[in-house]
């Protein structure tokens, strides 16, 4: 039996065999991320068909953007508040600082994103409020005033260029040592991650129009 054996399996087919194999590795790979990074979406019944359909292309464009899976990007669902809210009672650097944190994971990209609220031209007016107030109040110094208020400014602009760099140095305000970005989202990320967190709604927020053409709320006249 021994003998058979090592007439089959011969010093040149084993070489073969485990050249096969090694070639193979990243095939397996590369299918078994493909497959994962399909996954996440699919759980979004709340979407009608139309969406639920942009939902699963959103999927494939994105593990064909990054087939290794080396940007680790998530775009599955997280915690999130729809508006951002701020106490002026008792005013709070780090409330500010949070808050713009998670308006930055729309943006960015990253291998965990805990939380998210939309970045929209209102949650970036009212964040910009509270700054001033916070300036006004002395609850933050000059240095980390005029680097919030140069973000801020950027965004209200509908300039998210640096947001990846932005979102690192927001987490480095709140001396944090994990959840650094891997770059700025893709259009097909940022869309997904919109769809799969906030809702059709938001899909203007990749609009550079939309907070360039912003306009504030008329006061009311009571």
């Amino acid at each position: 039996m021994s003998q058979k054996l090592r007439r089959v399996f011969t010093p040149k087919r084993l070489i073969i065999l485990l050249s096969v194999f090694i070639l193979l590795i990243p095939v397996f790979f590369v299918s078994y991320t493909f497959y994962k990074n399909l996954s996440p979406g699919v759980k979004n019944e709340d979407l009608d068909d139309k969406y639920a359909k942009r939902v699963k292309e959103l999927q494939i464009e994105v593990s064909k953007e990054d087939p290794l899976n080396r940007r680790g990007n998530s775009t599955e669902k997280t915690r999130v508040e729809l508006d951002v809210s701020y106490d002026e009672k008792k005013p709070s650097r780090t409330d500010l600082i949070k808050s713009m944190h998670l308006m930055t994971h729309q943006k960015i990209s990253a291998r965990a994103k805990w939380g998210a609220i939309p970045m929209t031209p209102e949650n970036i007016k009212l964040s910009s409020d509270y700054l001033e107030l916070l300036k006004v109040k002395n609850k933050v110094g000059n240095d980390v005033y005029e680097d919030l208020r140069t973000m801020l400014d950027n965004w209200s602009q509908g300039d998210f260029s640096k947001a990846n760099d932005e979102q690192d140095q927001l987490l480095d305000f709140l001396q944090a040592n994990r959840g650094f970005s891997n770059g700025l989202a893709t259009q097909n990320e940022e869309e997904l991650f919109i769809l799969n967190n906030f809702g059709p709604e938001y899909l203007n927020t990749l609009d550079k129009d939309t907070y360039t053409s912003y306009e504030l709320p008329e006061e009311s006249s009571e």
